[in-house]
């Protein structure tokens, strides 16, 4: 049986939300220094994998059942994992500076911890441990 949320939430109270949404804006903003060349490339590969997070966060949320909560946990994990991807080949083609690099690396990582730590808590909760 599949384990039905109380209610639904909002997930723009959430704080990984308003972090992930932040994060976004600040990739587009480096996504704006890339060559125009990368336009239909590392750009729109970076937008919407940023995006991504975001989305799947807040579908998640919005779900009446655990189960598909955590699977869009599982893709806004994935899709952050990909940035961070496509801001390391952004650094090594020097499309940003390493203080960028770094800038937005630590709060992409600190988006990701606060994902797995919800991603663990609706893990505990399908498993019947948290109310």
């Amino acid at each position: 049986m599949t384990l039905k949320k109380q209610s639904i939430g909002d997930f723009r109270k959430l704080d990984v939300y308003c972090k992930a949404i932040l994060l976004n804006k600040k990739l587009y903003r480096i996504i704006d220094k890339f060559p125009s060349y990368e336009k239909t490339n590392l750009s729109d590969q970076l937008r919407r994998a940023s995006v991504s997070v975001c989305g799947n966060l807040a579908e998640g949320v919005g779900n009446f059942y655990y189960g598909k909560q955590f699977d869009r946990l599982n893709s806004a994990i994935g899709s952050l994992c990909e940035c961070q991807c496509y801001l390391d080949i952004a650094r090594i083609l020097d499309y940003i500076s390493q203080d960028e690099y770094h800038a937005v690396d630590g709060e992409a990582k600190e988006v990701l911890k606060m994902l797995i730590g919800l991603a663990k808590h609706i893990e505990s909760a399908m498993s019947g441990e948290a109310s």
